[in-house]
């Protein structure tokens, strides 16, 4: 199971035969700095088109803010979403090059590690159907045709990643 938040950044976590999989040096499922687009804009990380920089709310804000000349700290997440849903043309494209962009990693993670499902949580999981239809078909294009999962919307939504930690301890 692959489990990604895309909200104020995009990360991950790996569980693997019932356990969590850290890795060697505990970074296993840092899917947000995943290259999916050599050419793309730069993220915080330094590389060019992070899945986290195409696909997380501040980030699609902020190129929706520039897109359209209006001042960063007046666009979020949430208002790219909703202009999308209204139709708006530049928040509809960066919406879906940001689920494209990620579909593109979890496609590539699911060639890694074949996992029967991806769970997604987060903010920006609520975009609309729509979102949810770009990031799947981008997903399993990207995938090989014999590797089959599911992308799957968070049941404990906001609070899965508290439970998960909790499960941790027990």
């Amino acid at each position: 199971l692959l489990y990604v938040t895309v909200s104020t950044g995009v990360g991950g976590g790996w569980i693997l035969d019932g356990r969590p999989y850290r890795g060697s040096f505990g970074m296993a499922g840092e899917i947000g700095h995943t290259v999916v687009d050599p050419n793309g804009p730069v993220c915080l990380c330094g590389k060019r088109g992070c899945v986290e920089r195409l696909a997380s709310g501040p980030y699609m804000a902020q190129d929706v803010a520039l897109a359209r000349g209006l001042p960063a700290n007046e666009v979020t997440g949430k208002l790219v979403a909703e202009w999308a849903k209204l139709g708006e043309e530049t928040a509809v494209a960066i919406l879906e090059r940001g689920a494209r962009g990620l579909g593109l990693g979890l496609g590539n993670a699911a060639n890694l590690l074949n996992p029967a499902r991806i769970v997604l949580g987060g903010g920006v999981t609520k975009s609309g159907e729509r979102w949810w239809k770009w990031v799947r078909q981008t997903a399993q294009a990207t995938a090989l045709p014999e590797v089959t999962f599911d992308i799957v919307p968070a049941q404990l939504e906001d609070d899965a990643p508290l439970w998960g930690a909790v499960a941790l301890t027990e």
